[in-house]
C-alpha cells in the first residue's frame, strides 16, 4: 500500500454515495491501443473486491500512481525497453533522487524526470547504463562504485584479458585506492 503523510482514520465516508470507504489497493484495468493492462491503484475504496464498484477517492500520491501506470502502458505498447515505471524502479533501487541520477548516470539534472514522465526515451548508451544498474545498483550509488583496494585484482584481470597488462600494468602498481 502506498504510504501517505497523513494519519488517516480507519474509514472515511464517500462524498458520492455516503458509503464507508477503506484505504487499500484495487486492481484497475487500463486499455491502450486495444491492449489491456492491470495495475494496483492505492486509494480509498468502498469495495476492494468488486471490480465494478468504482466508488472511491484518490488522494495525495494516488493520482501519480495512476499517471505512471498509464505512461508505462503507453510505452510498453510502443515497444520501449525501459518504460517509465522501470526507469523509476531502477533509480529508486540505486537510492538516487531524479536530479542525482541525472548527475550520476549523465544526461543532466532533468533527464530522469523526463524519462519517468515519458516525455523522452533513454538513449542507447543510457539504456546500457540502466541495464547495468538493474544488475549492480551499488555501482551507481553516490560514493560507491569507485575503485578501492578490492578492485586491484579486477583492474589487473581487465588489463590481462585485454592483453594490455605487459604494457600498462606498471602504471597501476602504485595507484592509490580509496579505503573500502
Amino acid at each position: 500500500m502506498t504510504r501517505t503523510p497523513r494519519d488517516y482514520p480507519e474509514t472515511i465516508i464517500s462524498a458520492e454515495s455516503g458509503r464507508p470507504m477503506k484505504r487499500g489497493e484495487k486492481l484497475m484495468l487500463i486499455t491502450v491501443e486495444g491492449q489491456t493492462f492491470s495495475y494496483r491503484q492505492p486509494g480509498w475504496w468502498c469495495s476492494l473486491e468488486d471490480p465494478d464498484d468504482m466508488d472511491g477517492q484518490l488522494v495525495d500520491d494516488d493520482n501519480l500512481v495512476a499517471e505512471l501506470a498509464l505512461r508505462t502502458a503507453e510505452a510498453i505498447v510502443k515497444g520501449e525497453e525501459f518504460p517509465p515505471a522501470l526507469v523509476r524502479a531502477i533509480r529508486l533501487q540505486t537510492g538516487l533522487s531524479q536530479r542525482a541520477a541525472g548527475e550520476v548516470f549523465g544526461g543532466g539534472p532533468k533527464s530522469f524526470e523526463k524519462y519517468e514522465s515519458g516525455e523522452i526515451r533513454p538513449s542507447e548508451p543510457m539504456k546500457r547504463l540502466l541495464r547495468l544498474a538493474m544488475v549492480r545498483p551499488d555501482l551507481f550509488r553516490r560514493g560507491e562504485g569507485l575503485p578501492d583496494a578490492a578492485d586491484a585484482a579486477l583492474i589487473q584481470k581487465t588489463l590481462q584479458e585485454a592483453r594490455l597488462d605487459r604494457l600498462y600494468a606498471p602504471l597501476f602498481e602504485k595507484r592509490k585506492f580509496q579505503a573500502a
